[in-house]
Order: structure tokens, then sequence, then C-alpha cells
């Protein structure tokens, strides 16, 4: 099974990029399929948090404008090797979605 969130960090002149992409339908309840004509349910992500190491960088509330599969991306400073980020996702149903990825920097 694919992982629902897969996380990237790549260093920048300014700090180190985290890309975070997540595996989600992102249905806002107005889509109307040709079999039944009803509206689909609403599934879409409602909240995202960026942790790095045990400590709260970002917190956002989402909401059913965004794509399927969506894409964020942030920058920090000061990011060493062994620094662990952590980011969760919660759905309008309930469900919670977690990954983590180590920072590991090659020495230049």
């Amino acid at each position: 099974m694919t992982d629902p969130i897969t996380l990237e960090l790549h260093r920048k002149d300014d700090g180190t990029e985290i890309e975070i992409r997540v595996l989600h339908p992102m249905e806002p309840g107005d889509t109307l399929p040709k079999q039944s004509g009803r509206p689909r349910a609403p599934w879409f992500l409602q909240s995202i948090v960026i942790r790095l190491n045990d400590k709260t960088l970002v917190e956002g509330q989402l909401s059913a404008a965004l794509t399927k599969n969506p894409r964020f991306s942030f920058t920090f400073s000061g990011i060493k090797t062994g620094d662990k980020f952590t980011v969760y996702c919660t759905d309008n149903k309930g469900r919670e979605l977690r990954s983590e990825v180590v920072a590991q920097f090659s020495r230049a």
C-alpha cells in the first residue's frame, strides 16, 4: 500500500524546504456522478500540522476547495541532520494521516 503522505526535504540557499504530498480524493460534495445523479458525500482534508522535533511549526485549516492529492511546500531555516519532521493531516471523516522524515544532509 502506498503511504498516504510522502515527505521530501531539499536544501535551499535560504533554508530547508519540506515538500508534502497527500494522497486524498478531496471530494467537495457537489460532484454529480452520471450513474446516480446524486451528489457524492464530502470528503476532504480539514487540517495540517507540521512538527519539528515535537515542536509545532505550522497549524493550518483546510477546506474542500483543494485539489485532489494536494501538495504543500514550506521552507524553514536552522534545520540540522537528525532533526525530525512529523506531518499530520485530518479529514472531515475523522481519519488521521501521519508521516515523518529525519533530515540527513551530506557534508559539502
